[in-house]
């Protein structure tokens, strides 16, 4: 921990901050711009990984970075397609 009080504070706050920044960044703020489930293998395996990022710290943070890596992952194949003016299907 730090020495100084008043310093750990200040990065506790500015370290939430920019994590709600990044968050809010990645992911869609309304309803409307999430995909729904299509399958029912795509459902079981989001109930599975709810699950397993509430149950333990290290699930969070391998479910929690999966949901990152994919948002990324579909954000660069938007820009790509669209530099192209090429349709990609949807994953």
């Amino acid at each position: 921990m730090a020495r100084n009080p008043i310093l750990a504070e200040i990065v506790r706050k500015g370290g939430g901050k920019l994590l709600n920044t990044a968050v809010a960044k990645a992911l869609p703020g309304d309803a409307e711009a999430l995909p729904a489930r299509k399958t029912l293998l795509g459902g079981i395996a989001g109930a599975l990984a709810v699950r397993l990022a509430t149950r333990s710290v290290p699930g969070a943070i391998v479910v929690g970075g999966g949901i990152l890596a994919k948002s990324l992952y579909d954000r660069r194949r938007a820009r790509r397609a669209g530099a192209t003016g090429k349709d990609l299907p949807k994953t």
